[in-house]
């Protein structure tokens, strides 16, 4: 594994919590950037992470089979 695609992935999987935790904290916390904190941190949080880094990896593939 290159430098280059693991950076690639860790950086798509933070900007995924990130994107998360944002949401939580405008919708759910009220502004509250620990309780967004806390509630990102939760199982469910996690799992929406993952998940929106999934989608973002498959909706990086380009048309086709890969290599």
């Amino acid at each position: 594994m290159s430098a280059y695609l693991l950076g690639n992935l860790l950086g798509r999987l933070v900007l995924s919590y990130a994107l998360v935790w944002l949401l939580l904290c405008l919708t759910v916390a009220r502004l509250n950037w620990r309780e967004a904190f806390r509630r990102t941190n939760h199982w469910s949080g996690l799992s929406a992470s993952i998940t929106t880094f999934l989608i973002g990896l498959i909706a990086a593939q380009p048309n086709g089979l890969s290599p």
